[in-house]
């Protein structure tokens, strides 16, 4: 009976792994990767010596001797030195090594203080709340050493005379060269000496296990400061949140929510839920020793709601605290079962476990797409990767480049050193503010800027990532798109690539020119392209090259055979209000009304559908709308302005 019961823990624990691998095994879109091409590259500069890539910004030719505040510099020559053993398939696969190793600890962990069933139950939500984190990235390092410390600690409750803890000395200095969330094993350690010395407040002084994690804790300040910048690498604070420009995963999740649609954003979701459980669980069974895990959840809660991509650090200390709030709970009611009826308890039980096993067989075969739909599944590069890059190459393409920060890694990755990027995604990292707000904010804003930038850099490329958050970016493509002093050549469904008109360059233009009239012909590879985001991707870029027309052709063909996606409806039901050849606001209902019903439930698709609504003279229906609007985004003022109006309207 035990072998039995031993044998299907296994198989729990393992379909969890594969559940949350699943989730895990997406491919590199790598122009759009964030931080991993510039870091391989960094790993690769390093390892070939060039160390001053630890303290200046020579990636750049617009700030080269900003001082550079490099955090994960030993990331990059981890993820460099996989690469080359293994290409990108092996990056993927030491991604998900290492992503599940941190979770199978954190499980390990749980069951220290709390049944298996219980744990795994709750790993469901827990996988979940860390799905909203999967890229490969020098964070993944953190959540294993955030896992390993709690594991060690966890153990060291148990065995005091161990002196396995100190083994966490030097993955400090690991991690303060890894990635920047170094600081949160300092705070683990001094969260567990802070509930030994409450918990034992009397005689916390000779006691020896407060000894050693005092210890302890000193040591890992110590090796903190085995840096490149030593103090200044311990004391610098990022500035994203206060730096120029959009950074999505340093945005509260309060402003996330108020432009993203949080029906379908599952971690996000599962994140919410799992607080509130997590704060009940604590009013309810609110016990000394679970004072460590009480402060750890308000703070990675807290932090969660105050950055995005905190959310996955309370995914890790959700399991543990909440599987050890509930387990008393959870072992009286069972013993009272059986105490009740044995045989009926034992029933239920097994059915229990056994829609638990169904439930991740579904979820594994194949429920996880519906969580990634924007992802897609499997190892190695997605298509279009390394296009834009090779073509740059392979037409013999010349700098200056003026490129977006979306894709600044990606060039770094690809064109240095024979080409150096205007900006990237480093920020307050590398760049200083006064160049981002003064600088590449205004020329992407400003045509006056633009002209007096273009003089001073001589840019003879464009190279730009168009999905890019910024609101300027979108905008300042147009224009150039419309300018004649400069061609589009390239576009696939991350980059779009522009050379200055002049006669070193007409080869090129001639060969690969995208223009009002040829767009059709020269796109028809992404218009009639069996997938989604390539077919996507062609409306838009009709949109940007001004032929509207073709745009709207191109999405009503997407949502006839993809109706659920429900931002391309959206688009339709905002070109329609503007344009009365597209139906205007009669068709503008029926288009955002579809795409509310699938799931742009946001403030932007209320507030045009307020203003659909006004145009077909239905006020009532119209501020129902806008009320919407506001709610979910108080400082909507297309919304705001609006609605004022049809009140005064009204009285």
């Amino acid at each position: 009976m035990r072998m039995k019961q031993s044998l299907i823990k296994i198989l729990v624990f393992a379909l969890l792994l594969i559940f949350y691998g699943s989730l895990l095994a997406h491919k590199i879109q790598l122009p759009a990767a964030d931080d991993l091409p510039r870091q391989m590259k960094i790993g690769e500069e390093i390892l070939a010596g060039n160390l001053g890539i630890f303290y200046k910004n020579t990636f750049s030719f617009s700030e080269p001797d900003q001082v550079f505040y490099n955090h994960h510099w030993l990331s990059g020559a981890v993820f460099y030195l996989v690469h080359q053993v293994a290409g990108w398939n092996g990056l993927i696969i030491f991604k998900i090594a290492v992503l599940l190793s941190a979770f199978s600890l954190i499980f390990l962990t749980a069951i220290k203080k709390a049944d298996f069933w219980l744990v795994a139950f709750f790993s469901l939500p827990a996988i979940l709340i860390l799905s909203g984190r999967t890229g490969l990235r020098p964070e993944i390092f953190s959540y294993l050493f955030i896992a390993v410390f709690l594991y060690l600690l966890i153990d060291f409750e148990k065995h005091p005379e161990r002196n396995r803890i100190f083994w966490l000395i030097p993955m400090q200095l690991l991690w303060v060269n890894t990635h920047v969330f170094f600081s949160i094993g300092i705070m683990i350690v001094g969260g567990f000496l802070a509930e030994k010395i409450i918990l034992n407040y009397k005689n916390f002084k000779s006691d020896f296990s407060v000894k050693k994690l005092a210890s302890l804790l000193l040591f890992l300040i110590a090796v903190s400061f085995l840096n490149p910048r030593g103090a200044g690498g311990i004391f610098y604070f990022y500035l994203g949140a206060g730096f120029p420009g959009k950074i999505i995963e340093n945005q509260s999740l309060l402003s996330f929510l108020r432009a993203d649609n949080i029906s379908e954003n599952i971690p996000i979701i599962s994140f919410f839920l799992m607080v509130i459980l997590i704060g009940i669980s604590f009013i309810f069974n609110f016990r000394k020793n679970s004072i460590f895990y009480f402060l750890a959840s308000i703070f990675t809660a807290a932090l969660g709601f105050a950055i995005i991509r905190g959310t996955a650090l309370f995914g890790l200390i959700f399991l543990p605290a909440i599987s050890a709030n509930l387990n008393d709970i959870f072992s009286k009611i069972r013993g009272w079962l059986i105490a009740l009826d044995s045989k009926s308890a034992r029933f239920y039980g097994n059915a229990a476990v056994f829609c638990l096993i169904v439930l991740l067989f579904i979820l594994i075969f194949p429920g996880w797409q519906a969580l990634f739909n924007h992802k897609e599944q499997g190892i190695g590069l997605a298509p279009y990767s390394e296009n834009s890059a090779q073509f740059f190459k392979e037409q013999n393409l010349k700098g200056p480049i003026l490129n977006n920060a979306g894709i600044g890694s990606y060039l770094i990755y690809y064109l240095y050193p024979e080409e150096r990027v205007f900006y990237d995604n480093r920020f307050a990292d590398a760049y200083s503010a006064s160049f981002a707000r003064d600088t590449y904010l205004k020329l992407l804003e400003n045509e006056e800027e633009w002209r007096k930038n273009l003089k001073k850099y001589g840019f003879n490329s464009l190279f730009f990532y168009y999905y890019d958050e910024s609101p300027y970016v979108r905008y300042f493509l147009w224009r150039r798109i419309q300018d004649p002093d400069w061609s589009l050549v390239y576009a696939d469904t991350f980059a779009m690539i522009l050379i200055k008109n002049i006669p070193e360059n007409q080869e090129v233009i001639e060969r690969f020119g995208i223009t009002r009239d040829n767009a059709l012909d020269k796109l028809r590879h992404l218009a009639e392209s069996s997938n989604v985001e390539e077919a996507i991707t062609a409306g838009d870029i009709f949109n940007l090259i001004g032929r509207s027309d073709l745009t709207m052709k191109q999405f009503l063909k997407v949502t006839a055979r993809w109706p659920e996606r429900g931002r391309v409806w959206l688009i339709m039901g905002q070109m329609a209000l503007d344009n009365e050849s597209f139906g205007g606001a009669l068709s503008a209902v029926k288009f955002l009304e579809k795409a509310i019903a699938e799931g742009q439930k946001t403030a932007e698709a209320y507030s045009f559908l307020g203003r659909a609504y006004a145009g077909l003279d239905q006020p009532e229906k119209a501020k129902k709308a806008l009320r919407k609007s506001l709610k979910i985004n108080p400082d909507r003022q297309d919304a705001r302005e609006l609605f004022d109006s049809l009140e005064k309207i009204k009285l």
